[in-house]
């Protein structure tokens, strides 16, 4: 079920009409839950045991976990860990590793015949393993209790409007959030209106429109070079409308359900380094990978060479978590690279002045966009066919179109975002109600003008 299918769109109020004709706690977790059931049954009734499977895993570890003692404790996270991660290889990387490995024995000159899989990737199961992995170590840390109630747990692991693309909660916000009373106060209304109001814009008028652009210009037999950079362009644009699109309406959908969910995005394209880029962009991730790897890695406290190791280790993983394909394995690679070059030369410090800070942003911008370049060219065959076409630089037509396409779509963004990040959030709604419900009016109207014109599914929903 997607958020802009007609399906969603009945789930949503069915729900919260239900839910707040009850005040008790233990009701309304199971209204959320059922929802969530039906949100993620609705995509393939049959992924449903899986997700109730991996839940009550995670669930039974963590409580055999907080009971233990040591050694059994390790024993029990490694186990609990290690069966998640099983899960996460088969469904999403069996057939990766086999091609893999076939590709490197034939160079070899042998020709074995290597078993594949033919497997419907679950929606979400990148994000509901890394969630559940959080769970069962933080618990094994001490960092937060083993839940006792299963019914609170399992809405916790199946909450709809995050389940499928996140963001990757830990239970100490969100899982505490199902034991405490919850309302639906007028702030809330206003929040959640502005986020879905804006999320949906994001989604619908701006990375929709911008989704054929790229479609188009990704092709392997690209003739011009101008056209890998305006579609890398153009990507970067969708990529991030698209994700910061969902996380917006996600957490706008929770606030109607009176749950707080984390901010995924802080205006990442304003960042004036690459670690700041990471502190912005799809921050549950970038936590996520930090505190349950980089760190348990050694982190930054074996020497320059360790830290660099560990900082290529960690974004080549990241980059694999996103999809099995050796061209995120490079994007990752990338990223890890540049943070590893700027903690080398700039010592962690933030540029100061504002010519440091121009030149900063625009060498961000340059790592990132190549790296959205990398990250859409999903095989080595796109990927070489788009790097063959920068021998050619003609200017065809059809590129100032993309051109204004792009600078139409993206320009109104920026001025918004540019306003957001220094008057707050939530400024608009500050307003008096004379002026912000016409515009907000206006951006309804808007988005479902454009949503007949093109219905791109979640970029993220496939991983």
């Amino acid at each position: 079920m997607s958020f802009v299918s007609v399906a969603f769109l009945c789930l949503v109020p069915a729900s919260f009409l239900l839910y707040h004709a009850t005040s008790r706690l233990a009701v309304q977790n199971l209204i959320i839950l059922a929802a969530s059931y039906v949100f993620y049954g609705w995509w393939d009734w049959r992924f449903l045991p899986l997700l109730v499977g991996i839940s009550i895993v995670n669930y039974v570890a963590a409580i055999l976990i907080a009971t233990a003692r040591q050694p059994v404790r390790k024993l029990l996270v490694f186990v609990a860990v290690a069966a998640a991660m099983v899960v996460l290889a088969i469904f999403k990387y069996f057939n990766f590793f086999v091609d893999s490995f076939g590709a490197i024995v034939h160079r070899a000159g042998l020709n074995p015949n290597l078993p594949t899989l033919r497997i419907v990737l679950p929606l979400g199961i990148s994000f509901i393993t890394f969630q559940g992995i959080a769970y069962v170590v933080d618990v094994y840390r001490g960092k937060h209790a083993a839940e006792k109630s299963l019914v609170k747990f399992l809405a916790f692991k199946a909450f709809f409007p995050q389940l499928v693309a996140g963001p990757i909660e830990r239970a100490s916000n969100l899982l505490d959030q199902f034991s405490a009373p919850r309302r639906f106060t007028s702030d809330h209304a206003d929040r959640a209106l502005w986020l879905l109001i804006y999320g949906y814009a994001m989604k619908v008028v701006v990375a929709d429109n911008l989704a054929p652009i790229v479609d188009t210009l990704f092709i392997p037999e690209q003739p011009f070079g101008w056209s890998v950079v305006l579609a890398t362009l153009a990507f970067g644009i969708q990529i991030y409308a698209d994700f910061n699109g969902y996380s917006l309406i996600a957490k706008g959908i929770a606030l109607l359900f009176g749950f707080e969910l984390i901010w995924n995005f802080r205006y990442p394209y304003w960042s004036v380094s690459i670690s700041e880029f990471w502190r912005r962009w799809h921050i549950s991730l970038s936590t996520w990978l930090r505190d349950y790897l980089y760190i348990p890695l050694g982190g930054n406290r074996g020497g320059e060479l360790i830290t660099n190791r560990n900082l290529l280790l960690t974004m080549a993983l990241g980059g694999l978590w996103h999809g099995a394909s050796w061209t995120f394995v490079l994007w990752g690679l990338l990223h890890g690279a540049a943070l590893a070059i700027r903690r080398k030369f700039s010592g962690g410090d933030e540029p100061g002045s504002k010519a440091d800070r121009a030149a900063g942003w625009a060498l961000t911008m340059l790592v990132v966009f190549v790296g959205w370049f990398l990250f859409r060219a999903a095989d080595w065959n796109l990927l070489i066919g788009m790097l063959s076409a920068l021998k050619r630089w003609e200017w065809a037509p059809v590129h100032g179109a993309v051109v204004l396409a792009i600078l139409s779509l993206t320009c109104p963004l920026m001025l918004l975002e540019w306003q957001l990040q220094s008057r707050g959030d939530y400024f608009l709604l500050r307003w008096p109600a004379w002026m912000k419900y016409p515009l907000f009016a206006v951006l309804v109207a808007v988005t479902a003008a454009a949503s007949g014109h093109v219905n791109a599914t979640f970029i993220y929903f496939q991983f």
